[in-house]
């Protein structure tokens, strides 16, 4: 198998996890993005946010795997955000049936908006 020559990394940022991805991600990635995704999903109430604003690729696999990173964070009470910018991406989103799924905001600054008028969007059974 390939090996991925993207970046990954998790940083907090306020209540955020975020887990900031960058370049190309397809398969080679997913072992690497698994595994962060898992150390973030260990916390009680998880608030996890994935940055794609610099990836430059994705695929279905990736797509998989926030699924299933999503559901598990909200079935642990916590909260599933994306970050997205990329019209290719978002179109991506679309037509994958994902976009009113994931919902992708721009920046963190937009869910404090969002957390400061109680839009929570991600919390609850809409898992």
């Amino acid at each position: 198998m390939a090996e991925w020559q993207g970046t990954a990394r998790i940083r907090a940022v306020g209540r955020w996890s975020v887990l900031e991805l960058a370049g190309e991600i397809d398969l080679a990635a997913v072992p690497e993005v698994e595994e962060l995704l898992a150390r973030l999903m260990v916390q009680e109430q998880p608030a996890v946010v994935v940055d794609l604003i610099e990836v430059t690729f994705f695929d279905c696999t990736l797509l998989g795997l926030l699924s299933r990173g999503r559901t598990r964070v909200l079935g642990a009470g916590g909260s599933f955000d994306v970050l997205c910018i990329r019209p290719w991406s978002l179109k991506l989103l679309r037509v994958a049936g994902l976009l009113e799924v994931f919902r992708p905001v721009a920046s963190l600054a937009d869910l404090a908006d969002l957390d400061a008028l109680g839009g929570r969007r991600h919390r609850g059974a809409r898992a």
